[in-house]
């Protein structure tokens, strides 16, 4: 009579849980990303391709320098500036479009200009 009892542990059945439970959590991440981009994936498309124009108004910031007898060395005033980002999507015709409106605001010289800016930009 000297049977051996198995002695059992609570370790695999506890791991059980824990799988179960981080298939249940990974699945519910699954389904909700599912959601927000078959429902509403055409929403953020639309929202990411819309352009919009910004217009700010706050000085650029310039700074003055003194010497160490508190003599101003450098003053600089603020200018406004003009800044163009490109959506991704933007075709080639809406950029030059928006820089020959642009070229109306800024009074620049075209003496730096290269032949290959030139070929770019299709001039």
């Amino acid at each position: 009579m000297n049977k051996k009892k198995k002695k059992k542990t609570h370790v695999p059945f506890r791991l059980n849980i824990l799988f179960f439970l981080v298939f249940v959590l990974f699945s519910a991440l699954i389904l909700r990303l599912g959601v927000v981009q078959i429902v509403y994936g055409d929403d953020y498309r639309r929202e990411i391709e819309r352009t919009e124009e910004v217009t700010v108004n706050n000085s650029v910031p310039r700074g003055k320098m003194y010497d160490r007898n508190l003599k101003l060395m450098v003053d600089n005033q603020p200018l406004d500036a003009i800044t163009y980002t490109r959506k991704q999507g933007t075709k080639q015709t809406e950029m030059v479009k928006t820089a020959e409106k642009l070229a109306k605001l800024i009074e620049k010289e075209t003496d730096k200009v290269t032949e290959r800016d030139k070929r770019i930009f299709g001039f």
